[in-house]
């Protein structure tokens, strides 16, 4: 397995994971076009002034809640044989079950992970955030997990 280590004194091993290029343009793409069906849809009731205004606050939203998630999204990831694990930007290290998968060829894996206590999380992990053969291997071991769940 050819992948990048991220050195951290608390942790022995991880996947390093960039940020993905195609879940950036994504959002991206989606504020805009909901910045755009917002003005338009405002336009015809209130004008155009107000319309701007509108958009640019639903932009300004969107944009800081796109944010936000991506700043969430792990720094590093690693799996074994049942569990996965994920480390933050404080070098806090998070296990969880995969408790559901779906891929979508080959560009984007969702994986859906549960924790000790119960609570689940969706996380993204989009092909050029990893390198070809770790997603293969991720994409391998969410499929054989999740269906201990099924």
């Amino acid at each position: 397995m050819a992948s990048a280590s991220v050195e951290r004194p608390h942790r022995s091993e991880g996947i390093a994971m960039r940020p993905s290029r195609f879940l950036r343009g994504a959002l991206v793409a989606f504020v805009g076009i909901a910045g755009a069906a917002v003005f338009e849809c405002v336009r015809g009731y209130a004008g155009g002034f107000d319309a701007c205004v509108a958009a640019i606050a639903c932009v300004a939203a969107l944009g800081l809640g796109a944010l936000r998630w991506m700043r969430r999204l792990p720094v590093a990831i690693d799996v074994h044989a049942d569990t996965f694990t994920t480390w933050d930007r404080g070098g806090d290290a998070r296990h969880w079950r995969i408790a559901g998968c779906a891929q979508w060829g080959g560009w984007l894996l969702a994986l859906t992970l549960r924790a000790e206590t119960g609570r689940t999380r969706t996380l993204l992990i989009a092909a050029d955030s990893i390198d070809s053969d770790t997603f293969r291997q991720i994409a391998v071991s969410a499929r054989r997990a999740a269906r201990a769940y099924l």
